[in-house]
């Protein structure tokens, strides 16, 4: 066995610190404690990006399945440059796209799965629809998934000045969608 394989399993299992190029090369080894760690260490966080892109609780569900089996696939390509977590999202990015490309859908798209909401949610996801993809990513990115500047460009392929620049345009055209005299007379 491994040393390094061994000991990262060894910390798993005891709930101590793994990296996560011993986590990769186990689950690259099939290790079925680390398959089974690496599943469930991803799979939520996977589950909640792309629900908050596709608002298809479904749709998502197959989604994150396909990206982390994709991962899990290529985990012999993951060089340590990025963190796993972040490695792992822009695989289920890139899942994402090209699943909404075959499906000529709209980024963001608001289905009947969005429950109604006092709170204003409806408004923000029509809100984060209207921005358009290229502002929403990010933004969803960061609010949802508490990935740091870094991270997002990592996962969309963009440099981290696009990163800022769009999240300062994300949100004030979200503020600017959200404060509109529409919105403004619904509440209190």
């Amino acid at each position: 066995m491994n040393q390094s394989r061994g000991s990262c399993l060894d910390a798993l299992m005891e709930k101590g610190p793994c990296g996560d190029r011993e986590l990769a090369e186990a689950v690259a080894q099939n290790d079925e404690v680390a398959v089974r760690i690496f599943f469930s260490a991803y799979h939520p966080s996977v589950y909640r990006y792309v629900v908050s892109l596709t608002r298809n609780r479904e749709d998502a569900e197959d989604l994150a399945q396909e990206a982390i089996l994709q991962a899990k696939a290529q985990i012999r390509k993951f060089r340590g440059d990025s963190s796993l977590k972040t490695w792992v999202h822009k695989i289920a990015f890139h899942t994402f796209t090209r699943w909404a490309q075959r499906r000529k859908r709209q980024i963001p798209e608001v289905s009947g799965t969005v429950p109604s909401d006092p709170d204003g949610i409806e408004d923000l996801v029509q809100s984060l629809q209207s921005i358009g993809p290229a502002l929403s990513h990010p933004f969803v990115l960061q609010e949802v998934g508490g990935f740091s500047l870094e991270e997002i460009a990592d996962i969309l392929s963009i440099p981290v000045g696009t990163v800022k620049s769009r999240l300062f345009t994300a949100r004030k055209r979200l503020q600017a969608l959200l404060t509109s005299e529409e919105i403004l007379d619904e509440r209190p």
